[in-house]
């Protein structure tokens, strides 16, 4: 099981929703307060291997 705080779970839980078609990757990173090129960036390592 991986522990994550609370920061490190939305983002997962948002790149897990982006990956699924549900939120954009605009809207996501509003939501993390990253730029669009960063949650590009999450969403190909979340693609790749998952969560770490």
């Amino acid at each position: 099981m991986v522990m994550m705080d609370s920061k490190a779970q939305l983002t997962v839980d948002v790149i897990a929703k982006v990956a699924q078609g549900k939120i954009s990757i605009i809207n996501a990173s509003k939501l993390l307060s990253k730029s669009r090129r960063t949650v590009e960036h999450y969403l190909q390592q979340y693609q790749q291997v998952g969560i770490r």
